[in-house]
């Protein structure tokens, strides 16, 4: 009896497309986290600058808000360096996208 030949280049290929597609998507969810955590480092940094100077009365208060600013401001250059994009924080950060007392209080 004869055996029969199975011609698996078909089957190859789409297998090779199929892991292609796979490392694609896993590169897109991973810059997208990245990104994501990049805008929420940003985010608490400026939050804990307008905090320094506006909603906190405190000493305490104002010293641990002063104190976890510039470490978030790093943790969004370690982010961006990851990104591909300038690694440096910004001498005087912004507060434009500092998170309002509504979105910190339940």
């Amino acid at each position: 009896m004869p055996s029969e030949h199975i011609d698996t280049r078909l089957l190859e290929e789409l297998t090779e497309q199929s892991q292609d597609l796979a490392s694609d998507a896993l590169r897109i969810t991973r810059g997208a986290l990245l990104d994501f955590g990049q805008a929420v480092e940003d985010q608490a940094a400026q939050t804990d600058v307008f905090a320094t100077y506006n909603d906190v009365t405190s000493p305490g208060g104002i010293a641990t808000a002063a104190t976890l600013a510039p470490v978030e401001a790093m943790h969004a250059a370690v982010l961006d360096h990851v990104l591909g994009r300038r690694p440096v924080p910004d001498d005087f950060l912004p507060v434009a996208k500092a998170a309002g007392p509504t979105l910190l209080t339940v």
